[in-house]
């Protein structure tokens, strides 16, 4: 007997000590060879210590060693798939092939597999293999069994060969998955012939009335824009008392955390890419977990050289929408939203940086909250002092991302999200049918369309910083755009009352036909309103009448709250941003509202004569040297 048997016979206590010993020095012998499906690329020259830092982040983070290599960007996709092809014996795909059609591209891509119309080619089957289908490739070859007809490529490589040779089919289906899911809720479809009559026949009275009986007219629609600005008045308040910044969830591990997708649609974006990279890079979220999608659309050779320019990791995915029709943001989301692999997805746009921690405080707030189907972050703007126009748009951005759209979550009711730092479950958002395509202002109608399918939206408390456009030109085209989306949404949420109504129930479906149409109405008619209501109190001031007749105080009334609905919350989140010291520029209010109101008359215009035509907002621009001061400290 040996003393080492000797000592564990003589000890038999310390028998479990010296099995756990033996296994740690297993575990640890273990850990010094790289996983499987990542150590063949020694042969090809990756160092051995990079190989096992890849397993260590794999075993940390929960997922395989291919990912973590690749997501971490410890190595470059081409490398890893050439040395891969080469290590099975299979040929290494480059270029275009003509593909089998029977299986849809989106399946394709998430399966990493494509098969080849049988024309002759020298193999059947195009493949990206990750994760265990890796692995059992490996094994496999190992073993000395060929894998005959089958070639090898990059995944990158093979979602743009999908997209290449079934350009139609995905353009298609990007425009028309929600046409083709529901289209009453699709902006697609015009209005309906009840809609039709109902607006021609008010029109028509209200042209009657002005012949037979002009006070009868005048007070008809004294009485209805009456109504709906009380409705929007209250409803901004009631937000602004019930928002509340949410506490942030208790964090997730690492290994806990789920796979998040992020996708960033651009279009003639090239100035701003080095700084957004540098913003998703700075993202603290475990890189093999993130699927990043920058999509561009077809011809877009500014924004594709810049992104080339930046040698971007495997995490990425640069897509190139197929062409088609329309040319909007989303359309281009939906062309991505098929292939996310993440169990949770977010949308930023070009020029956004996101808060570091931000993906994970949503990915904790998901997990602490089963039931929310989606988040809005906070936006702030960067360059408010640039301006009037942009420190107006920051006043704006300021109350409803720090009051009215948390209080609105607070009490479960419709929130029109932002088109930017939205986080959704994936399984969520094609559930509803992902974007409207045809919808300019795609995000307000998905927030609408989530409380229909019983989604709820919550408020995050995380920021992310943009900019505001900083020439009147730039703003006003976005705005344009903005109310003309807002037109095509009450449009589409007022196709079929009965069943809106029914889907949303009462308080939520008048909350939400009050926050559609509130925006509208008060665009189109709440500058007229306010000034026809000063110059009534002048003309019976200088006239020495009556001023206390009932539908003349409701008015000044309605006026003065209505005043102090915007005014009022946008001075409590200035205070809440720091503003605070600029808050006499809030008498440019008037000015800034009345030019909302003009942008809300040519987006009625645009609505009738090219509906779905989408203003670019152009990012990047040159900044003032000395930004203005708009008020003294």
């Amino acid at each position: 007997m040996t003393k080492a048997q000797t000592y564990v016979k003589m000890r038999p206590g310390r028998r479990m000590a010296v099995e756990v010993s033996q296994r740690d020095a297993f575990v640890t012998a273990a850990r010094a060879v790289p996983p499987r499906e990542i150590a063949f690329l020694a042969a090809y020259g990756a160092p051995m210590s990079t190989l096992i830092e890849a397993g260590r982040i794999a075993r940390e983070i929960g997922v395989s060693a291919d990912l973590a290599l690749l997501g971490e960007g410890l190595a470059q996709e081409e490398f890893f798939y050439r040395a891969l092809a080469d290590r099975v014996g299979a040929p290494f795909h480059v270029g275009r092939a003509t593909l089998d059609t029977t299986a849809s591209p989106a399946r394709a891509v998430n399966a990493g597999v494509v098969y080849l119309a049988p024309l002759g080619a020298p193999y059947r089957v195009i493949a990206a293999p990750r994760g265990e289908a890796l692995r059992m490739l490996l094994e496999a070859s190992e073993q000395g069994r060929v894998v005959t007809g089958l070639a090898l490529t990059s995944p990158r490589r093979l979602g743009a060969l999908v997209r290449v040779e079934r350009a139609t089919e995905i353009a298609t289906q990007a425009a028309m998955r929600l046409d083709r899911l529901d289209p009453a809720l699709c902006a697609r479809g015009e209005m309906r012939p009840a809609q039709t009559i109902l607006v021609g026949a008010f029109g028509l009275g209200l042209i009657g009335l002005a012949f037979v009986a002009p006070w009868a007219e005048r007070a008809t629609l004294s009485i209805l824009l009456w109504l709906l600005f009380s409705a929007t008045i209250f409803l901004r308040i009631a937000a602004a008392i019930a928002s509340d910044a949410s506490r942030p969830s208790p964090p997730l591990s690492d290994a806990d955390l789920p796979a998040y997708t992020v996708m960033v649609a651009m279009y003639r974006e090239g100035a701003v890419i080095p700084k957004l990279v540098a913003a998703l890079n700075a993202l603290d979220y475990p890189k093999a977990k993130l699927d990043i999608k920058l999509v561009i659309e077809a011809g877009d050779d500014e924004t594709l050289r810049a992104i080339i320019a930046e040698r971007l990791p495997p995490r990425y995915d640069v897509i190139i929408a197929p062409p088609g029709q329309p040319r909007t943001k989303p359309r281009a989301l939906n062309v991505a939203l098929d292939v996310a692999r993440g169990d949770l997805l977010c949308v930023y746009d070009a020029e956004d940086e996101p808060a570091p921690d931000q993906l994970r405080r949503a990915a904790a707030r998901f997990a602490e909250s089963p039931t929310l189907d989606a988040l809005q972050g906070r936006l702030t703007i960067v360059n408010w002092r640039d301006c009037w126009i942009s420190f107006m748009f920051a006043v704006e951005y300021a109350a409803l991302f720090e009051l009215i759209n948390p209080g609105l979550s607070a009490l479960d009711l419709p929130v029109a999200l932002g088109g930017t730092t939205n986080h959704f479950r994936t399984a969520s958002l094609r559930r509803v049918g992902g974007w409207d395509a045809w919808n300019v202002t795609e995000d307000a109608d998905l927030g609408l369309r989530l409380a229909r399918f019983g989604g709820r939206v919550g408020a995050l408390d995380s920021e992310t910083a943009e900019e505001a456009p900083n020439e009147f030109g730039n703003w006003f085209r976005q705005r344009t755009r903005w109310q003309k989306g807002w037109m095509q949404t009450m449009i589409v949420h007022t196709r079929e009352p009965i069943r809106y109504f029914r889907e949303m129930g009462f308080v939520k479906g008048v909350a939400g036909l009050t926050l559609i149409a509130g925006t509208v109405m008060t665009g189109l008619f709440g500058p007229i309103f306010l000034l026809e209501a000063i110059w009534r109190g002048i003309e019976q001031s200088v006239a020495e009448t009556n001023v206390s007749r009932l539908a003349d105080v409701y008015t000044y009334i309605l006026t003065l709250t209505g005043v102090q609905a915007l005014i009022l919350p946008a001075w409590v989140a200035m205070r809440k941003r720091g503003m605070r010291q600029y808050g006499r520029a809030l008498l440019l209010m008037p000015i800034y509202y009345a030019c909302v109101s003009a942008a809300t008359w040519a987006a009625l215009y645009e609505l009738i004569v090219r509906p779905f035509h989408w203003h670019k907002t152009a990012h990047g621009r040159p900044r003032p040297q000395t930004p203005p001061q708009l008020a003294a400290p």
